[in-house]
């Protein structure tokens, strides 16, 4: 009875295996597959890295992107994650200028600063007139010379 038993647990674990980890990555593959079938110039894309593009040409294994006017980049094709759909996208906003409805005024003039304390040294020793040549006291001569 208990070795019917121990059979009976492996084909449980072998069918758990199947159903949490073989079928859904083979639906998964298959998913990839389909989308890189899809895949035309003028599709919108996005890559794994996150960057959005437009695919101007298509090779067995290579991409050209367009992403941005006039700038095309070459990737893998594995790069490509999926099509863009709009609401990956943000919605493109016109900025309102507003210098344009104002008249623009000249900004007032700031009176130079009269820092005296920055034309003083900082260093005691430089405002006594210390020779920086000579060895400073407890430095070995030897080493100096």
């Amino acid at each position: 009875m208990g070795n019917y038993s121990t059979l009976v647990m492996i084909a449980l674990m072998v069918l758990a295996f199947y159903l949490l980890i073989l079928r859904p990555q083979k639906k998964r593959q298959q998913a990839i597959q389909k989308t890189m079938a899809e895949l035309t110039p003028g599709t919108r894309v996005l890559l794994g890295s996150g960057l959005f593009g437009t695919i101007v040409s298509l090779g067995d294994r290579q991409a050209v992107l367009e992403i941005a006017p006039g700038v095309e980049l070459t990737v893998l094709k594995q790069a490509i994650v999926r099509t863009v759909t709009e609401a990956d996208e943000d919605a493109v906003v016109e900025e309102y200028d507003e210098l344009d409805d104002e008249a623009v005024t000249e900004p007032e003039p700031v009176a130079p600063r009269n820092d005296t304390n920055s034309l003083l040294p900082t260093d005691p020793d430089a405002a006594n007139g210390a020779d920086r040549s000579s060895p400073s006291a407890g430095a070995d001569p030897k080493r100096l010379s």
